[in-house]
């Protein structure tokens, strides 16, 4: 796509069955303050059978609609909106959110103001209680995990200030077409989780940067797809983070990491023979298990060509943002 060809962004909203959430994000951004004519919104539906396909176009006829015909995951929905996206800049909006008015222009004026800026990172709340927040930025932990800056914090305004963050999350953020061009969108191996660091890690690797900007304002549902530990989560997380740090880390955390899983896995057991856990969540281990064994040889060719063969950027260069894990480990 030639500049100057499509609109200024453009939106891309992944959603599975998810008609209950849609109404209230897609209102939210046929409301925004930017100019209707300067953004596209594209809607990609993973299969869905609650109707969401018929809902949308029947209530928001100017959506963009690509339908699947079965559920890709979260990352490679979000790529397949990118290969039909016409804008010069790419958000990423989860279907279970409410942008606040100004939220694409918000995060366009702070890109704009940063040439250097790959990416732009929300001020997101939680759905249910606006006061609390969601994220503000990802953060890179010493032992591998990704976080959410502020996660579960009490907004008294200490997360006011345009800034430098790891990473954005991806339940909302804006991207350089640019940096996508560079470094790819989302690994789609990762299905779902992880995938918003695994991004962040790569670019950054590459030299790009990304920012906050406190004045773009989104409220979400938080895990509204999965549930907050459900076997489904556990198993994707656990397993996105070894193959997220064997991608991207240095060689001695993605050791770390790898050992830190199967301890994780025995202890979990564990806690099922306690009964602390249920069986299903010692299942997903074996699950995350055997698909990281599965999984390893390309996440080992993966780290090549990140680490290696593109001549990456040094961590020091962001090791400020690299921070020690809370004490009480997810």
């Amino acid at each position: 796509m030639a500049p100057g060809d499509g609109p200024l962004a453009s939106v891309i909203v992944v959603n599975y069955n998810g008609r209950h959430h849609l109404a209230e994000c897609l209102h939210a951004l046929a409301n925004q303050t930017l100019p209707a004519g300067e953004f596209e919104v594209i809607l990609v539906d993973n299969g869905s059978t609650d109707g969401s396909v018929e809902f949308v176009r029947r209530e928001f006829p100017r959506v963009r609609i690509v339908p699947l015909n079965r559920n890709v995951g979260f990352a490679a929905g979000n790529n397949v909106g990118y290969s039909h996206a016409r804008g010069r800049f790419i958000a990423l909006l989860n279907n279970d959110t409410a942008a606040d008015p100004r939220w694409l222009a918000a995060m366009l004026r702070a890109m704009d103001g940063h040439p250097e800026a790959g990416g732009i990172a929300c001020k997101i709340r939680f759905h249910h209680d606006p006061a609390t927040l969601n994220s503000t930025g990802l953060m890179l932990y010493r032992d591998g995990r990704g976080g959410d800056r502020g996660f579960r914090q009490i907004d008294v305004g200490q997360f006011e200030q345009v800034e430098e963050v790891f990473g954005a999350c991806g339940a909302a953020m804006l991207l350089r077409r640019e940096l996508i061009d560079g470094v790819g969108l989302f690994d789609e191996r990762l299905f779902m989780y992880y995938e918003d660091l695994d991004l962040a890690w790569r670019a950054r690797l590459r030299g790009w940067r990304f920012l906050y900007a406190p004045d773009a304002v989104v409220r979400h549902v938080h895990c509204g797809s999965s549930g907050e530990w459900s076997p489904f989560f556990r198993f994707h997380v656990e397993r996105n983070r070894v193959l997220v740090n064997v991608k991207n880390a240095p060689l001695f955390l993605a050791l770390a990491v790898l050992i830190g899983f199967f301890a994780r896995a025995g202890r979990g057991w564990w806690y099922v023979l306690r009964g602390r856990f249920r069986a299903a969540d010692g299942w997903a281990y074996v699950k995350a298990a055997v698909s990281l064994l599965t999984l390893l040889p390309y996440a080992v060719a993966e780290r090549y060509r990140v680490r290696t063969a593109h001549r990456p950027v040094l961590e020091r260069t962001f090791a400020h943002l690299i921070h020690l894990p809370p004490a009480k480990a997810a």
